[in-house]
């Protein structure tokens, strides 16, 4: 009865290590994936949130997810260029959350802005929270 056992041990010790091998990045890296393993919010994931949350329109949306797919395209940019120094590379960020936000305002408005304001004080507060780095730049954990 202890050989059966033991081997019913085994045989489940060895099936868990194999799935664990499977468990790994896909296509070599992370990509796809944040920092913490979790994945990374696509420009239509982000656009279709905000809809939700906002009640936008298709019209709304469609612009939205369109300046958000413009930010990833220049954030990609920006992180190729790795000679910029931390502090430019924050003002860089700051100037570009700044047109980002008036493009926003343009789209959905003055009201929902503030809505999304909120919404985004309350993600960066609980990235803050969680031992995150919501923002280049920030001195968190230096």
């Amino acid at each position: 009865m202890k050989k059966y056992g033991m081997l019913v041990i085994a045989a489940i010790f060895m099936f868990s290590m194999a799935m664990a091998q499977d468990q790994g990045p896909q296509n070599g890296g992370n990509r796809g994936f944040n920092q913490s393993g979790r994945p990374q919010a696509t420009a239509q994931m982000r656009a279709e949130r905000l809809a939700k949350q906002l009640s936008l329109t298709d019209d709304q949306k469609s612009k939205v997810q369109a300046l958000f797919e413009q930010q990833d395209a220049n954030r990609v940019k920006g992180q190729t260029d790795v000679k910029k120094t931390r502090d430019e590379m924050k003002s860089q960020f700051d100037a570009d959350r700044k047109v980002q936000d008036e493009e926003l305002t343009k789209i959905i408005g003055a009201e929902k802005f503030k809505q999304y304001e909120v919404a985004r004080a309350e993600r960066m507060k609980n990235m803050q929270n969680r031992g995150g780095n919501p923002t280049p730049g920030s001195n968190q954990g230096n």
